[in-house]
């Protein structure tokens, strides 16, 4: 599937226009490897092979690569990091979410991450794709601020973390649910065990929690230099204050309570079901200062 960007009517190509071209050829290229991996993926999933998995992994660190110089690209041609349009915001969670699966590759090399990562970064990039690409000028003085790339970065690195503890949530519940049945086959042992699961999700969620409190006081203190009040009860700000409290709970409930298991699991997808929408539910219903630019009608520039 081929990226087309489409111009605005009645505009001419200037020269930054066309060197806005580069970072997406790197975009699309990045695509394609990811897209790449997600089949190499899949087709060590039907039938075990090392070689494919291998193909499937240098795919996934390929991918990766050509996606950081298409956000190093943007970056040094737009003059700021790019993180004020939703294309952005979905391309660089999309890569920090592929960069956290080939990190934890080396704690639990387990295929079956690569095999749910990829698809992920795939879809959310091709859904980025079709909002839109170009950047509202002049832009709002408040988006050159050193604070955007600290308070975004440390709110989608939690947002991350948080994405893997689901995937693993989910994993869980069918290990959990295969063992029940007693189909110990192939499958089965392709995932990790329960224990390795539930691990992660102890030692995620925490660390996701932690990520999200530094993304929110960031955001905080963005705000107060900015505009000289810390707090707006904008509706992102108003959800990530929920779902900040949702994660406490379950860090409360995990630390304190010992829960863990198949309830742990279960909280944890429905956690990350807010993350996203606190992520992209909350622009396109509500209007407010932390909504991205094209998503508000969830119309944009690009096209598939």
């Amino acid at each position: 599937m081929w990226i087309q960007i489409r111009p605005s009517k009645n505009r001419l190509r200037t020269d930054s226009e066309r060197e806005g071209q580069v970072d997406l050829l790197f975009f699309k290229l990045a695509i394609a490897m990811y897209l790449a991996s997600a089949l190499g993926y899949l087709l060590f999933l039907l039938a075990s092979s090392g070689s494919r998995a291998i193909f499937a992994f240098w795919s996934a660190l390929a991918g990766f690569v050509l996606h950081a110089l298409s956000i190093l690209h943007r970056a040094i041609f737009s003059g700021f990091f790019p993180l004020a349009t939703a294309f952005d915001a979905l391309s660089f969670f999309s890569w920090l979410l592929i960069g956290l699966f080939l990190a934890m590759r080396y704690r639990e090399p387990s295929p079956i991450f690569g095999s749910i990562a990829t698809p992920i970064a795939c879809v959310l990039m091709l859904f980025g794709s079709t909002l839109s690409y170009q950047i509202q000028e002049p832009l709002v003085p408040v988006l050159r601020s050193w604070w955007l790339p600290i308070h975004v970065t440390l709110a989608l690195i939690g947002n991350g973390i948080f994405a893997l503890t689901a995937v693993s949530g989910l994993m869980y519940l069918l290990q959990e649910r295969l063992i029940k049945r007693k189909r110990i086959g192939r499958f089965h042992r392709l995932l990790p065990s329960l224990e390795a699961l539930d691990t992660l999700n102890r030692r995620g969620v925490p660390l996701g929690f932690f990520f999200l409190t530094l993304g929110i006081i960031s955001g905080a203190l963005w705000a107060g230099s900015a505009w000289g009040y810390y707090w707006s009860w904008d509706p992102k700000e108003t959800w990530s204050l929920i779902t900040w409290f949702a994660y406490a709970a379950m860090v409360h409930q995990r630390l304190a309570l010992g829960w863990r298991g198949k309830r742990a699991a279960i909280l944890a997808i429905i956690g990350f079901g807010l993350v996203m929408f606190t992520f992209l539910g909350v622009s396109a219903l509500f209007s407010g200062h932390h909504a991205f630019s094209g998503v508000g009608s969830l119309r944009g520039a690009t096209g598939l």
